[in-house]
């Protein structure tokens, strides 16, 4: 049986958890909803830049601009590819709340959770991809900035 102060430290640690668990949980919403919407509208204010301002047959280093789009693609892409990850991390955090208190299995309550980790990557990998898809576009319109 566990003594007071064990009982104690446990109940404090699982509430800091579940607060920090919940921070996180905002950010990455936060986060994923940035990625998105700012990756889809550079996608949009760089096909506006290419069609307004420099015309398509005039147009310098279309690799770099095509370059851009798949990196603002891929960004797009693996921010939704986060959600369905962090659909499956809070399923399997609800399988491992149900073995911890419903179970009293102890090892659940800090059990490593595979899908919430790949999540994490994912989000890091959609913020990588968006910031490398804006350097590519200021590299192409400065590019043709400077030609025009």
């Amino acid at each position: 049986m566990e003594d007071s102060e064990e009982k104690t430290r446990r109940e404090l640690y699982a509430e800091t958890r579940r607060d920090l668990l919940t921070r996180q949980l905002s950010n990455s919403e936060k986060f994923d909803g940035a990625v998105l919407t700012l990756s889809t509208a550079a996608l949009g204010l760089s096909l506006t830049f290419l069609r307004d301002v420099v015309p398509l047959g005039k147009a310098q280093c279309l690799s770099v601009l095509v370059i851009s789009w798949c990196l603002f693609g891929l960004a797009i892409f693996s921010t939704m590819a986060s959600f369905l990850a962090s659909q499956l991390g809070i399923k399997r955090q609800l399988e491992y709340a149900e073995e911890y208190y419903l179970n009293k299995k102890d090892d659940f309550l800090t059990k490593e959770n595979f899908p919430a980790k790949l999540t994490e990557v994912i989000n890091y990998i959609s913020g990588f991809m968006f910031v490398a898809g804006i350097l590519f576009t200021i590299l192409f319109v400065a590019t043709n900035l400077r030609g025009a």
